[in-house]
């Protein structure tokens, strides 16, 4: 939980010019590591622009009092104040809602006080953490200027309580601070001595806490180079055993250096993985992502060239029986086409044996033509054992005696009556043995 802070610091004349520097950043400090003059433009006044320094402010403020004397050089002309809380607390507020805990905060003052009593109001932004700058000059109720009067001892308990009551009622959830510390009012400087003080405590437990995380490491490292140096005897010791063995080829001295550089390389490569270990790993990690992708894509491939090797494995099994079967009839072709071949050489024997002249064997030959493209046509290549076999038939026909009407006869059944009729024979004589 966090507290509701609020100081007070007297000032006497000395030091007002001090306090504007600062509060103002019209000089770069020396003393305040805390100022981020980068981000000073942030810093809030909230009070009406004012020309006048602030010595002038008080001095003014103070003639109107009308003083029956003259103040002692040493006294306290003006009392400081500052109002903040915590650093974790301001980092979980919206920049709206800082601005109204400091306007609160001035608000309380100035109630408290009297607005006419207020000379400066200022939030810094610019620092570790933000915090109010609010400088009053103490009169009292009597119009006296008298801080020893104002800021007794209870009226400090009492401010501290009631600070902390009007934040609260603001719906800002602070707790009291100790009423221990009371005992003892910091001005400005020492309260940032105290808040970077424990800021370095914090930071000093978080640095042991680091550290003994890094001992724990260390440890870790420690072991995992110990099992290298395990390793890296093993490796010696079997890297002598091999210059032993090689000892007779008399490459010995080659071996040692050779080994000598492995070694070399190898506490190289140890020291360079030991330090990348963690990127390689996440570069492996997206690797294996990459790899699975592609295997989801190589398999679906996969499938895919299944299925079309299957398609074409189908194609090919049709193509190789359509080829079988041009084949067989391409050899029934090729025995019909042999027949017909010796039915002509079967008319020239005729031609020669004085059976016919040669106009009646040209037209028997012109037949032959016209019975091979009338059967192709009407009946096709399976047909081819029918026509050879006619063929045949008719040649015996002829070589025993030449019967017109039944080789007609035989040729309208084969060809078709038609085409019969186109044949350019004509009554022939019976032809003996």
């Amino acid at each position: 939980m966090s507290y509701a802070v609020i100081h007070m610091q007297k000032l006497k004349a000395g030091g007002i010019r001090g306090i504007e520097n600062h509060n103002e950043r019209l000089k770069t400090s020396r003393t305040n590591p805390d100022i981020d003059y980068e981000r000073s433009h942030l810093n809030k006044d909230l009070l009406a622009k004012d020309e006048r320094t602030y010595y002038m402010r008080i001095k003014e403020r103070i003639e109107e009092l009308n003083l029956s004397k003259a103040i002692r050089k040493d006294a306290v002309v003006a009392c400081g104040f500052i109002c903040t809380s915590d650093q974790a607390y301001f980092e979980g507020l919206f920049q709206a809602e800082k601005d109204r805990f400091f306007q609160a905060s001035h608000d309380f003052l100035k109630e408290r006080y009297g607005e006419r009593n207020v000379i400066s109001s200022k939030v810094h932004y610019d620092e570790t953490t933000p915090h109010l700058h609010c400088y009053i000059v103490p009169v009292t109720s009597d119009n006296r200027l008298s801080a020893k009067s104002i800021f007794t001892p209870k009226e400090l308990r009492g401010l501290q309580d009631d600070y902390h009551r009007h934040m609260r009622e603001h719906g800002f959830d602070l707790q009291r601070g100790n009423p221990d510390s009371e005992r003892k009012h910091l001005d400005v400087e020492e309260y940032k001595i105290k808040t970077r003080y424990e800021k370095l405590n914090k930071e000093k437990e978080e640095f042991e806490c680091e550290k003994n995380d890094l001992k724990q490491r260390k440890g870790k490292y420690d072991a995992y180079v110990n099992r290298l140096n395990v390793e890296e005897k093993k490796a010696e010791n079997r890297e002598q055993m091999l210059i032993k063995k090689n000892n007779f080829l008399g490459i010995e001295e080659k071996k040692v250096l050779a080994m000598e550089e492995v070694q070399g390389q190898r506490k190289a490569r140890i020291e360079s993985e030991s330090k990348n270990l963690v990127g390689q790993i996440n570069t492996l990690k997206s690797e294996i992502n990459i790899l699975k992708h592609d295997k989801i894509d190589l398999q679906q491939q996969i499938n895919s060239g299944k299925r079309e090797c299957d398609t074409l494995e189908r194609q090919i099994n049709t193509y190789q029986n359509v080829i079988i079967a041009f084949k067989n009839d391409f050899t029934r072709f090729k025995d019909l086409n042999d027949v017909l071949n010796e039915t002509v050489d079967f008319w020239d024997v005729l031609e020669r044996g004085g059976f016919w002249n040669r106009q009646e064997q040209t037209d028997c030959q012109t037949d032959i033509i016209c019975i091979q493209t009338a059967c192709l046509a009407k009946h096709g290549i399976d047909i081819l054992d029918s026509i050879l076999g006619s063929l045949q038939a008719l040649r015996i026909s002829h070589s025993n005696g030449w019967d017109e009407y039944e080789a007609k006869a035989n040729l309208s059944k084969l060809i078709g009556p038609e085409a019969a009729e186109k044949l350019k024979y004509k009554e022939r004589p019976t032809m003996e043995r």
